[in-house]
């Protein structure tokens, strides 16, 4: 009974985002009330630990509120500039064959914005460029749809990886674990599922597109550039896996993807592991006039201007997190903290201001970017406040995920006697699943992904749940959030907000139905995948000991 009674904001917010169709922007606030309302009346705590916790988790969403800011500013800085199309451009005159520019330009490239900003700006760009190239909308929806599942648990600088982290990261010391020897380990668990997966996801995405877009419809057109399909996840996993082993969550995708890119395009213009034979749609032109307009646009910058702020970003995130460099001792001093909030003893909030990507290096190379593309001051306010519009939903619903996770665990402060909340979902989920949880636990976070739009706010929302429900039953803790982690990032494919998004800019709005039914298989398929590289990690005795 109080397991179901602790559901009720979780089970509210899913009927409001899935059923109702209510943005988590208004979802999340209405579920904070409710959890206030089961505090106050059922738990029977007290006002003051209510508002000290939701005052807490409101300073806990800084962090990644302004990794949100940042990495969309970024962006929109880039469209501003026209660095963005500059990039865009050095794609054009790679090759002729769509099923290669769908692994250059749909994985390795799509990665790429991943790592940088993620957020839904991989298939807001990776998309129209497809279609720009003579991709039908549906082929460029469904592909960057699917293929931006695997960089997804390092998106906008390790964010979803960092979040899930930040709920578990005082827990872990009361039980004899080093945070940061633990954040490592989990970085590599959660890269090493999805970096399997890539190996077979890239090719099946190539063959839905030559199945269901192409002149003959067969799956078996994919084929001929399954080499390339492997070169690219080859390139893509020995540079992840060891820098999510050793360095941390950063930049693994970021730097994987930047590698990849070049790699492919080496490939493809020396005619490396290519196709005999060019395969195009039916249909596949570009418009003379769009080529021409592109010229004209971008002939003014060079490629190196263009991918600067990208250059820095990345020399950045390398000197400040490999720890042989030692900095980062030195930008994770920088901090400012609150303790005792309200006058709760355990209400602690500590930000790390300059180890934050969102501030250093994300807004520190806006700055150098205004300079460098000599943007003017109409200019640099109609970026800042498309940034602010976009981030404005997001801003509202991680506010309240995060005071709603606060209260969620710290509920135990409570006059009848209870466990939290949390403790008590746990059970509850423990008793429900027992041994099956394994199997259940990328389930959920591929809900959470579809509910809230994000990984990362499902990583907020159901890693503490799956964290408490692997202690009751014994299972590795670590092993259980990774595959939280790896579910949501799968769930990016079938999230409605994504679909919503990525057909409102590709101009196929209405068909939001099919786009699930196509990529629902290719999920099933990386679930399957995450499970058995679990199941092995488990069985070989890869998980460390603490």
């Amino acid at each position: 009974m109080l397991a179901l009674i602790a559901a009720i904001p979780i089970l509210l917010t899913i009927v409001m985002t899935v059923v109702l169709n209510v943005p988590a922007k208004k979802a999340l606030p209405i579920a904070w009330f409710s959890i206030v309302i089961i505090g106050l009346f059922y738990w029977q705590m007290d006002v003051q630990h209510i508002a000290s916790y939701t005052i807490t988790g409101f300073l806990g969403s800084i962090d990644t509120l302004l990794i949100i800011f940042g990495a969309i500013l970024l962006m929109n800085m880039l469209k501003e500039a026209g660095a963005m199309r500059r990039i865009e451009g050095m794609f054009n005159g790679i090759t002729e064959d769509a099923r290669i520019q769908l692994v250059i330009i749909g994985f390795a490239f799509s990665a790429f914005i991943e790592g940088a900003a993620g957020f839904g700006t991989p298939a807001a760009i990776a998309a129209p460029l497809l279609i720009g190239l003579g991709f039908p909308p549906m082929a460029a929806a469904i592909s960057c749809l699917i293929l931006n599942s695997t960089p997804v648990p390092f998106g906008a600088a390790g964010t979803p990886t960092n979040s899930a982290f930040a709920c578990v990261e005082d827990v872990l010391p009361t039980l004899g674990i080093t945070p940061d020897t633990w954040l490592l380990s989990f970085s590599f668990i959660s890269a090493l599922g999805m970096d399997i997966g890539a190996f077979l996801i890239i090719f099946i995405v190539v063959g839905i597109t030559t199945m269901k877009f192409g002149k003959d419809h067969k799956f078996s057109d994919a084929l001929p550039v399954l080499p390339f399909c492997l070169l690219a996840a080859l390139s893509f996993t020995v540079i992840s896996l060891p820098l999510a082993m050793f360095i941390g969550s950063e930049i693994t995708s970021l730097a994987s993807a930047a590698i990849t890119v070049f790699v492919l395009l080496g490939a493809a213009k020396s005619g490396f592991l290519m196709p005999k034979d060019v395969w195009r749609f039916e249909s596949q032109q570009a418009k003379e006039a769009e080529k021409e307009g592109d010229v004209v646009a971008t002939s003014q910058m060079s490629l190196l201007k263009a991918w600067t702020p990208y250059l820095l970003i990345s020399l950045w995130l390398v000197a400040t997190r490999i720890p042989q460099f030692g900095l980062k001792p030195i930008i994770t001093s920088f901090s400012v903290s609150m303790s005792n909030i309200l006058g709760v003893e355990n209400a602690v909030w500590s930000f790390k201001y300059v180890n934050n990507p969102g501030i250093a290096p994300f807004i520190l190379v806006v700055i150098i970017g205004i300079f460098l593309y000599g943007l003017s001051g109409a200019q640099v306010t109609h970026m800042i406040k498309a940034s602010g519009r976009q981030v404005y939903g997001a801003f509202i619903a991680l506010l309240f995920g995060f005071a709603l996770v606060y209260i969620y665990r710290y509920s135990n402060a409570n006059a009848a006697g209870f466990d939290s909340m949390l403790l008590a979902m746990a059970h509850g989920m423990a008793d429900l699943a027992g041994a099956n949880f394994f199997y259940v636990s990328p389930i959920i976070g591929s809900i959470g992904a579809f509910m809230f739009g994000s990984n990362t706010v499902s990583n907020i929302m159901f890693t503490p749940l799956q964290f408490e429900t692997a202690t009751i039953l014994n299972l590795p803790q670590i092993a259980i959030v990774a595959l939280q982690n790896q579910g949501g990032a799968i769930g990016n494919m079938i999230c409605i907000n994504n679909i919503v998004a990525v057909c409102a800019t590709t101009g196929i709005s209405g068909v939001e139905g099919k786009l699930i039914r196509t990529d629902a298989v290719p999920w099933a398929i990386y679930y399957v995948i995450c499970i058995a590289v679990m199941s092995a990690i488990l069985a070989f005795g890869w998980i460390p000991a603490y």
